[in-house]
Formats: C-alpha cells, sequence, structure tokens
C-alpha cells in the first residue's frame, strides 16, 4: 500500500506535525491547533466517528495551510501539499508533444514529474504495453487530482485499522510506503496508526533502521513481527512510484519476492 489514507481526520492533524517538524508554520499556531483540535485520538477513533471539528479548529488548521502554501503576497499552491519541498513545473505539457526539452532538475528533484506522468502514459506504444484503454476511450488519462476525482465524501473518514487488522489475523503480510514529503498523507500520521495496530495486535516493534538502494540512503524502516513493515522513502512525495521509481520498485520487488516464499 503506498501512502494510504487509513484514518483521515487523524491525518488531517498530522499534517500539523508534519508543517510544524519542518518549520512550515510557527509554535504558536502548532500549539493552539493541538490544544483546539483534541476532539479524537487513536483510542477513541472508529468507523461510525462522528465527530465534527469546531469553527475555531478548521479555521486554524486553514490558516496552518495558508502558512505552509502561500507562495508569495497573492498566490496560495495547495498542490504542494502532494509534495511540500518540490518547487512548481513552468512548462507545459505542449512543450512534451513538440519534444521540447523541459527542464530536469530544480534542488535535486525533477520539478516536472507530474507534467511527464501524464505525458507518458497517454502515449499509445505504453497504453499497449501495460493493456491499458484497449476500448479506445475518447478521453485522455489523468491523475485523480488533475481529472477533480469524486470521492465518496462518507467514506473518507472510515477507520481501515480494521480491514488490515482482519488480513494480518489470516497471515497476510503487508507493506505500507509513504514518501516523506508526502503533506496529505503524512508518514508520521501513518506510523502512529501501525503502531496502534500492532497494539491491538499485541504485535511488537521488531526492527527499526534504515534502508538503502544502492549505497544511497532509501529511508526508515519499522518491522511490527513478520507481517507487518512500514517503510519511508526519503525525497518521496505523495506518489513515490513517479517521484521515486527505483526504490517504489525495489520496495515492491521484495515484497513479492518475499510471498512468494
Amino acid at each position: 500500500l503506498g501512502n494510504p489514507m487509513l484514518r483521515k481526520k487523524l491525518d488531517d492533524i498530522a499534517k500539523i506535525d508534519f508543517f510544524f517538524s519542518r518549520e512550515m508554520i510557527n509554535s504558536s499556531l502548532y500549539n493552539e491547533i493541538k490544544k483546539e483540535c483534541n476532539a479524537i485520538d487513536e483510542n477513541n477513533y472508529f468507523s461510525s466517528i462522528k465527530t465534527t471539528w469546531s469553527a475555531k479548529c478548521k479555521n486554524l488548521v486553514f490558516e496552518a495551510n495558508l502558512a505552509a502554501f502561500k507562495t508569495d503576497a497573492h498566490n496560495y499552491s495547495p498542490q504542494k501539499l502532494f509534495d511540500v519541498f518540490r518547487p512548481p513545473c513552468a512548462e507545459n505539457e505542449l512543450n512534451l508533444n513538440l519534444t521540447k526539452q523541459v527542464p530536469i532538475v530544480g534542488t535535486e528533484v525533477d520539478m516536472c514529474v507530474p507534467l511527464r506522468v501524464q505525458f507518458y502514459f497517454n502515449i499509445p506504444e505504453v497504453q499497449k504495453a501495460f493493456h491499458g484503454n484497449r476500448t479506445n476511450l475518447s478521453y485522455r488519462w489523468q491523475g485523480c487530482f488533475t481529472a477533480n476525482f469524486k470521492y465518496n465524501e462518507a467514506d473518507k473518514d472510515l477507520d481501515m485499522l480494521p480491514a488490515l487488522k482482519n488480513l494480518l489475523q489470516q497471515s497476510v503480510p503487508i507493506t505500507i510506503f509513504s514518501g516523506d514529503q508526502d503533506g496529505i498523507i503524512p508518514t508520521e500520521g501513518t506510523l502512529q496508526h501501525l503502531e496502534k495496530l500492532a497494539e491491538e495486535l499485541n504485535i511488537k516493534l521488531t526492527k527499526e533502521e534504515t534502508w538503502s538502494l544502492r549505497t544511497k540512503e532509501g529511508g526508515l524502516k519499522y518491522e511490527f513481527g513478520d507481517l507487518l513493515k512500514f517503510l519511508t522513502v526519503k525525497g518521496g512525495n505523495h506518489h513515490v512510484t513517479s517521484s521515486r521509481p527505483s526504490q517504489a520498485f525495489s520496495i515492491f520487488s521484495t515484497f513479492a519476492i518475499n510471498w512468494m516464499h
């Protein structure tokens, strides 16, 4: 599972921890939010939860988002939630269609990854290679954010830990990975959820270490018993497979090989 939403309302608050740990908001705002937005926690979260945040809490969280993603006096970029440190891409897909060179690297990251992914998955030869769009759809492939994908709002608040718990009780291995630059489902929140899940199953944290790929640090790895693993991906965003494809492939390959054995 990549950057999964497990407990949305708590992930919303985990964003605040994420912002503060990366100096995107000040301590005064952080402390006020933590004081005001405390209606639920890991011990009283359940699927039918009806808790709503207070108006003051919502206003404070909105203020935090503005502080974190206001690029200048006039512009606010909520898209940066998906990758908080990536500079904006100044190019457009037309340049790729015209085979023009798009600047690749800015502060050691590809600024235009989302653009490249959308371009790549609309190449007919690529779609044919992975057996996609075999019915000649009249519209182009788009990422969920670009396409304004409409989630069921009620489903967003569902607690997914019982589903993971059921799988683990049936000895189904679960590996979860998350990019450490993802501001929409922060690694801080996901780790808290998995620690709660392990506690309910009486599973101990058996390993906590860094992992690497070709001598470079890949991120952090947490293992709970033999079946549950969580890996953070250094420099990865909400879409690890596009922002850190080699690391994502390594994680998937390791999971598949271990599962087959």
